[in-house]
């Protein structure tokens, strides 16, 4: 009996190889993508001058002055009075009503001592005018009562009740409060009551006599500095505190400060800066060497530079020129690490 060979071994044996090829194909380790191949290291990274204010969140001490007691400037029977321990007094408003007719509350720099009028100057008419404007009540702050502030005046009184508004400012009309809002610690004047012109109407915290900052806080660069307390913003001398008389005022009439001065535990935060901010080069944390006490050096291009260390955010410190000079001369790429420079000595400028 004649045997024929079988056709399919030599087809077998074609699809084993070709498997075997492909199981090969998809075992080799792939080629990564040429978005995602290496870059290579990184040795050098660019820098930047930019506007530095040394800002610092600090806590605030406020100091008040000595309690103030508040006279009326009119006589008569208390028909209507906001005069109870812890209510609030606002400029602008009726603090009481004399014989039927409203005392306004009016915050000024300093007290009122005369009547004013259409003609009259003098600074006791800047600081009306000043409140007239924050009241909303617009006039010029010259200084002089003219024919603007006659007509801020009557709508000042117009708004706060008086029958029969003039124009004129009156002691009799108004009781000066020494900011724009103050709460009454004593009342002296309950409704009912008979005054005289002059008489005693209630007793209130003190207005501030100076802020102060009470954080820890050291400073790498030398300037006036400013502290911003409730969106206030006023100087400050070396040691953190302030007594500007303007600044005081405005802060006076802060949330933080009329809590502070009702005896509320609440923290007063603040922040202190530089009244002018400076210049500085913001560099890669890894482009220092040789930092030590504040200070460090910059390498590029084969020079090396000496630096004082003023500032730090994420991913940055910020430097100046050692000994002080320009930003802008330093260079705009630095070395990254490897510089295998561990002091400053030697370095060029």
């Amino acid at each position: 009996m004649r045997f024929h060979p079988n056709g399919g071994t030599p087809l077998t044996a074609l699809v084993l190889v070709a498997a075997a090829g492909t199981a090969g194909f998809l075992l080799r380790p792939a080629e990564p993508p040429a978005n995602l191949a290496s870059g290579g290291v990184t040795d050098s990274a660019p820098s930047s001058v930019e506007s530095f204010s040394d800002e610092h969140s600090v806590e605030v001490g406020l100091e008040a002055g000595p309690d103030l007691d508040l006279e009326v400037g009119r006589g008569g029977r208390v028909t209507a009075t906001e005069c109870t321990t812890g209510a609030t007094l606002v400029s602008g408003e009726a603090a009481a009503e004399i014989d039927g007719e409203p005392v306004l509350a009016l915050a000024t720099s300093a007290p009122p001592y005369r009547d004013l009028s259409q003609g009259d100057r003098g600074p006791d008419v800047t600081a009306l005018q000043s409140e007239l404007n924050r009241l909303g009540h617009d006039t010029a702050e010259d200084g002089t009562y003219g024919e603007g502030t006659v007509s801020a005046v009557h709508a000042f009184q117009r708004d706060g009740g008086l029958s029969r508004p003039d124009g004129r400012m009156s002691l009799a009309d108004t009781l000066w409060i020494p900011a724009a809002e103050v709460v009454v610690g004593e009342c002296h004047t309950p409704l009912g009551s008979t005054v005289g012109a002059g008489s005693l109407f209630a007793t209130v915290p003190g207005a501030l006599a100076g802020v102060t900052v009470e954080s820890p806080f050291t400073t790498r660069i030398d300037g006036e500095r400013v502290l911003t307390v409730g969106g206030v913003t006023g100087p400050v001398d070396a040691d953190g505190r302030g007594d500007d008389p303007d600044f005081l005022r405005e802060l006076s009439d802060t949330a933080e400060a009329r809590a502070a001065r009702g005896g509320d535990d609440t923290r007063v935060m603040g922040s202190l800066a530089l009244a002018e901010p400076v210049e500085v080069l913001r560099v890669p944390p890894g482009a220092l060497a040789g930092s030590s006490d504040g200070t460090g050096c910059l390498v590029s291009e084969g020079r090396t530079h000496a630096v004082d260390i003023v500032g730090s955010t994420i991913g940055s410190t910020l430097v100046v020129p050692a000994g002080g000079g320009d930003p802008a001369t330093l260079p705009d790429h630095v070395d990254l690490g490897g510089t295998g420079a561990r002091t400053c000595r030697g370095t060029e400028s």
